[in-house]
């Protein structure tokens, strides 16, 4: 079973699933989980409150908008294709005056690095866009006048390399943040600060930002008098977030014509609001995979893009699905448990870390073949003909082995791999992700569960500084249940856990503990547990 856009060329192939018959798409079952799930989708258009869940730890209570920013006739006021795109048009005329030297530093010089500092789809969107474009090697291939640069993991070692590599005075970091409360985003915010304090110049040249009106990041913006300040709207996810602000300020730095973009998502939603199953390529999806964990249990779904250009699609599609689908109460307030594992990688070579797996091992997983039909350019190649010619074998030699073993596989194939058709993909998916999650009865638009880590880092963090206070004052040792009683904790796994990498990192990290400068700390193995000793 295939379904083809003659516009665009898309093919998307369920010859694979065979779960997909006839049979189930034409079922009463079927044709009431389509109507329900188009429901909500026409709900999510109109902005009704569909970020809602009865239960208090687990609700925003609020709509969900990354549909109206690219639909042509949206309902909402201030949020349609239009509105985006002129948006996209001031955005890409200011970064493009920094690009073509006409807006410079206060020294007059130019600028010749920016760094994109963001969490989460903040992170992986932008990057996944960029890479589309130029691949991975986009500072060597893309030609641009500056060179693109991304943070978001809290690694001290990749801060003190990239900012020990780049000229300071000629750099400015674009923050990416709703709220610019998000700790890493904003610790990364905190480095940059003293960085430039650091070396007398002004932050406000340095410096632009994306986020929410009247943040806590958009009043610190204002304040310093950011090089550019750009919104995006609280009613959207972070994770949905690529077709507001947060992608076009990337895609403005590396020239990418964003307004395709926008376009390719409102030509596949437009495909995936059809009532007609087999004409609605999102629907056929969702119901692929439902049907499919209805029979067999919850199954991986593995993504494989046979293209470099779409190296971090499968990364961008782990939170996209697992964060949306991934609940533990349904929307009425009953327990469930729900989810969507998905891992993958570049087609030939990462398929080699897990295929033997998949095709002779556990059936717990289906595939997901992603890949192009056309080649910008193609080399000779003695066994197949050429090495485009080698990659199609490849793809095809795999699906056919998926077959022969039982195993279950999709593909969808895309042109080529322009704004307009990357749009598409990131559109397809997102839809997928709100008919599966109305067949659960569940919310994909929150994400409670990002914040029990957030807070349990909190923790970690008062702790910490408790900690270093209350060792400056006399030293310590002891045991980590030790620390924690003489502290006057009760000793759990929780304070244990705390308790012990404190210990261990100041053995490890002292010139991170300032209050401590002077005290020696070291640890010692003992009866299967560490003993420390802090002293002057």
């Amino acid at each position: 079973m295939k379904f083809f856009d003659p516009k665009s060329e898309f093919v998307l192939s369920l010859d694979g699933f065979e779960t997909v018959t006839d049979e189930l798409l034409e079922s009463q079952a079927t044709a009431f989980l389509a109507k329900s799930a188009l429901a909500m989708v026409e709900k999510i258009e109109a902005g009704e409150v569909v970020n809602t869940t009865a239960h208090p730890t687990e609700s925003e209570d609020r709509a969900v908008d990354h549909y109206n920013h690219r639909m042509e006739a949206s309902p909402v006021a201030g949020k349609s294709l239009a509105d985006s795109i002129a948006q996209w048009n001031t955005i890409k005329t200011e970064i493009d005056a920094i690009l073509d030297g006409k807006t410079t530093t206060p020294e007059g010089k130019r600028y010749t690095d920016v760094i994109f500092n963001g969490l989460g789809g903040s992170f992986l969107g932008p990057l996944m866009l960029v890479i589309s474009q130029y691949g991975d090697e986009f500072n060597f291939e893309s030609g641009l006048p500056v060179r693109i640069h991304f943070m978001s993991n809290t690694d001290p070692d990749t801060y003190h390399l990239l900012f020990n590599k780049l000229d300071v005075a000629t750099t400015v970091m674009v923050s990416m943040s709703k709220s610019g409360s998000t700790a890493e985003t904003k610790g990364a915010t905190d480095a940059w600060t003293a960085l430039v304090a650091s070396t007398g110049l002004e932050l406000g040249p340095h410096s632009m930002a994306v986020t929410t009106p009247g943040s806590m990041l958009d009043k610190f913006a204002q304040e310093h008098k950011f090089l550019g300040i750009y919104y995006m709207a609280t009613e959207t996810g972070g994770r949905t977030s690529i077709g507001t602000a947060i992608g076009m300020v990337p895609a403005a730095f590396a020239r990418i014509d964003f307004a395709d973009f926008l376009r390719g998502q409102g030509h596949m939603d437009a495909m995936t609001r059809r009532p007609e199953i087999k004409q609605n390529p999102a629907m056929l999806l969702a119901v692929a995979i439902h049907q499919m964990t209805l029979m067999q249990g919850s199954k991986n779904m593995i993504v494989l893009c046979y293209s470099d250009f779409l190296k971090e699609f499968a990364h961008y599609l782990q939170q996209l699905y697992m964060e949306s689908l991934g609940k533990n109460y349904h929307v009425d307030g009953t327990p469930a448990v729900e989810g969507q594992t998905v891992f993958g990688g570049v087609g030939t070579g990462e398929q080699h870390a897990f295929m033997q797996q998949v095709q002779k091992g556990l059936r717990d997983c289906f595939v997901r073949f992603v890949h192009f039909a056309k080649r910008s350019g193609d080399l000779d190649n003695a066994k197949a003909g050429s090495v485009g010619r080698q990659l199609l074998a490849f793809i095809k030699g795999t699906e056919a082995a998926l077959h022969q073993n039982g195993k279950e596989f999709i593909t969808c194939t895309y042109d080529e791999p322009t704004p307009f058709n990357i749009g598409m993909m990131v559109a397809l998916e997102e839809r997928v992700v709100t008919f599966l999650a109305c067949f659960k009865g569940i919310n994909a638009y929150d994400q409670p569960g990002v914040q029990d880590g957030k807070l349990a880092a909190d923790a970690m963090n008062t702790f910490s500084k408790d900690s270093e206070d209350f060792v400056a004052k006399a030293g310590f040792k002891g045991t980590a249940d030790d620390f924690v009683t003489a502290q006057g904790k009760a000793v759990s796994f929780e304070t244990r856990l705390m308790a012990e990498a404190f210990l261990s990192d100041l053995t490890k990290n002292p010139a991170s503990y300032k209050a401590l400068a002077g005290f020696k700390a070291s640890r010692q193995f003992v009866d299967g547990a560490f003993s420390y000793s802090v002293e002057k």
